[in-house]
């Protein structure tokens, strides 16, 4: 109920609901096929590890009904540190408040056979006015907004192969003179990455330049846009893959609109302030 009184605001209307199916369909046709996403990421076994797999190949082989991506917990981060260091003038650039643009990364790694590799000084997506080269040239945004999830997998035997924690985090309500709801720092930090011997597994991020629009006027933009997430769980018997996309607005808006796999939902009320999570490398595996 609180979803559909959400969507039916006065200050959106029928209008919006219209625009938003529009957009989910076509996000559906710009996304990459998962297995495009990973077509440089090629897990590479150790000889015990493909013997032991023909061995035993059920210990090798995930069961799909044992994934689960459970929304933990929905915070609020303490500032904006977490961005990299940015120019702070626009230098005369045409501004065109409602083109809205994403100036940062479309696509990129964030877990890599087991490893983090996302660096979110620099790698996450900005929906931001054409002719802003860099977040800072806007002004009044709020704290970042993180969304924690747990993602674990099972093989056949029930015995568990996966454990890992990410969080969604954006920065949301950036304003240009004033106008418009933008949004910076979308991305996703891996806090905990546990992974059994024999397996890998890979997570990368992408944000469909299709997916990003304007769900406001003219005169006062809201950017809103997709973030999908793509994961793999590989052993040398086979690949597991499957992909969840989230929907984030400048408001401050968050829903997830595709993850078969979601077992928990957190609402909006629930945020409260934290401190944010680092992810602890001596944890990792």
């Amino acid at each position: 109920m609180e979803r559909e009184k959400y969507f039916m605001s006065k200050h959106l209307g029928k209008a919006l609901l219209a625009s938003c199916l529009l957009f989910t369909v076509s996000a559906v046709r710009s996304e990459e096929p998962v297995q495009e996403l990973f077509r440089n990421d090629k897990a590479d076994f150790r000889a015990s590890e493909k013997l032991s797999a023909r061995r035993d190949p059920k210990a090798y082989t995930i069961d799909p009904a044992s994934i689960r991506i459970t929304r933990l917990e929905a915070v609020e981060e303490k500032d904006l540190s977490y961005l990299g260091p940015v120019v702070s003038e626009v230098g005369g650039a045409l501004v065109i408040i409602d083109q809205i643009i994403n100036i940062a990364s479309k696509v990129w790694n964030i877990i890599q056979q087991n490893a983090p590799v996302v660096n979110i000084d620099t790698q996450y997506a900005a929906a931001v006015p054409q002719g802003i080269t860099a977040w800072n040239q806007l002004s009044e945004w709020k704290k970042p907004k993180s969304y924690i999830y747990g993602f674990r997998a099972k093989n056949l035997y029930g015995a568990s192969t996966v454990d890992v924690k990410y969080k969604v985090i954006f920065t949301p309500d950036g304003k240009y003179k004033g106008k418009g709801r933008y949004l910076t720092g979308v991305t996703v930090v891996p806090t905990v990455v546990n992974v059994s011997w024999g397996y890998r597994f890979s997570l990368t991020a992408q944000v469909p330049d299709s997916t990003i629009i304007n769900e406001g006027t003219d005169e006062d933009p809201i950017a809103s846009l997709q973030l999908k997430i793509a994961w793999r769980i590989s052993s040398a018997i086979k690949s597991t893959d499957g992909a969840s996309v989230y929907y984030i607005r400048g408001d401050g808006g968050f829903e997830e609109i595709a993850n078969p796999f979601a077992r928990k939902e957190v609402k909006m009320e629930d945020v409260k302030s934290a401190v944010p999570l680092l992810l602890d490398p001596a944890g990792v595996f």
